[in-house]
């Protein structure tokens, strides 16, 4: 119990201000889809069933859509993009109106765009803008709205993808229901067992907030990853990657494996850095990532590297020790060799994890492994398929990558926002005929 406890209550809470965080909070603040022009997606008996709730589809029971033979999420990511391609916003089927807003908030540590305040300063999308965009505001509209000179098949930096989520969010109105620079230590039940009880920080303090429906969307890497070795005894918080303009001198340990240190090891040794790269995983593994990504330019120069005698990667390795003086110690755990270096500066790249720890006090957790040709991996939570509610936990909703059943990019997942918005306001009860 906080002393002098005041308790802000409201409908529903959404932790996290990424793209699935956002994505839900944009129907909680009542912009609902409709469609038209859509006969042509559908046979005669599904259109004269969607016919009778085109004009605001959250009326709309999934469960309808499951016995006709149609995965509620796959409905409402066709209709974003029923063409390949289909960048242009004019020809999108989706459509949004005004209604009345629930009572909700946003937290988050982080501004709109979550995580993508963290990436490197020059850090670029894996797929092209529009697989970013959140359908209630295209990024070809951003881009012409702003004069960005930008092509949305094109893959987009990190600064148009911040700039993006934050006009987003103050177009749509979500910017006022941000609680910013917050963080959630716990989240309970209250009393009865019936709401939600969550303790957030921030420099003020601590909070009580509590609510009937949680949108759990904290993103896939809320919880940073430690490195496993002796000597591990101080804060490496600051040897993250962002700029290579961050380091003056030139002999540079990388550990990772992933794309984000992929990204840094390729952007360092472009400015003249000697790299020496250590991941656990092997080289067929690493090679295969590789190859697979040659279409992304930092990956085909990352490729003409192999071999330099100026970038030195050590497969199937780990530090097992390194000190203030940046030391390092390294052991193959195929061959049994060890390995002494003195390096200018270290950068761990070693990713990240969903704090699913949160919910421990709640109820345990069932898991669906989720993994995709990229090496982005993470475990869902099973949810309804209909309404994309936690299996284990009434009224939770996972949001973004964290649904059972979503794709790892946005236009993978943000199609289940629907399905959480949508189902809290049919029990919330207050949807316009």
């Amino acid at each position: 119990m906080l002393q002098n406890e005041l308790i802000y209550s409201h409908d529903v809470i959404v932790i996290g201000a990424g793209p699935g965080g956002l994505g839900v909070a944009a129907s909680l603040e009542g912009w609902h889809p409709y469609i038209e022009n859509y006969e042509h997606l559908f046979n005669d008996e599904m259109n004269s069933i969607l016919n009778k709730y085109s004009s605001n589809l959250f009326r709309l029971d999934p469960n309808i859509l499951i016995a006709n033979g149609i995965k509620p999420i796959s409905f409402y990511r066709n209709l974003h993009h029923p063409f390949k391609n289909s960048i242009d916003p004019s020809s999108y089927i989706l459509k949004f109106k005004k209604n009345k807003p629930l009572d909700y908030v946003i937290i988050s540590n982080d501004p709109e765009g979550g995580l993508w305040n963290n990436v490197p300063s020059n850090q670029l999308t894996l797929g092209p803008a529009y697989w970013m965009e959140l359908a209630h505001y295209p990024i070809k509209k951003f881009f012409d709205d702003f004069g960005i000179k930008k092509n949305p098949e094109d893959l987009a930096h990190k600064d148009d993808l911040i700039n993006y989520y934050k006009n987003l969010s103050k177009l749509l109105g979500l910017s006022k229901k941000i609680i910013g620079n917050s963080k959630v230590t716990s989240i309970s039940k209250g009393k009865l067992n019936r709401k939600f009880r969550l303790i957030v920080d921030n420099d003020l303090g601590s909070s009580v907030y509590e609510c009937d429906y949680l949108v759990f969307a904290i993103g896939p890497k809320s919880k940073q990853r430690k490195l496993n070795f002796l000597g591990d005894k101080f804060d490496y918080g600051n040897h993250k990657f962002n700029s290579t303009d961050d380091y003056q001198k030139d002999n540079i340990l990388v550990v990772g494996g992933g794309r984000s240190s992929d990204w840094a090891v390729t952007e360092l040794h472009n400015k003249g850095k000697k790299i020496h790269y250590v991941m656990r995983q092997s080289k067929e593994n690493h090679m295969k990532l590789i190859n697979e990504s040659l279409y992304l330019p930092y990956y085909q120069s990352l490729f003409d590297k192999l071999g330099d005698q100026n970038f030195k990667i050590y497969y199937d390795s780990e530090i097992t020790n390194f000190d203030e003086k940046v030391n390092v110690s390294l052991f193959n755990n195929k061959t049994n060799i060890k390995h002494q270096l003195h390096i200018d500066h270290l950068i761990i790249e070693i990713g990240g994890s969903v704090d699913y720890e949160l919910l421990n006090d709640i109820s345990s957790i069932n898991f669906h492994s989720k993994r995709d040709n990229y090496r982005f991996q993470l475990n869902q939570m099973t949810c309804d398929q209909s309404t994309f509610e936690s299996l284990d936990i009434k009224n939770l909703y996972p949001g973004g990558y964290l649904a059972q059943g979503t794709g790892l990019s946005v236009l993978g997942f943000h199609a289940g926002s629907y399905l959480i918005s949508g189902d809290i306001y049919r029990k919330v009860n207050i949807l316009s005929i």
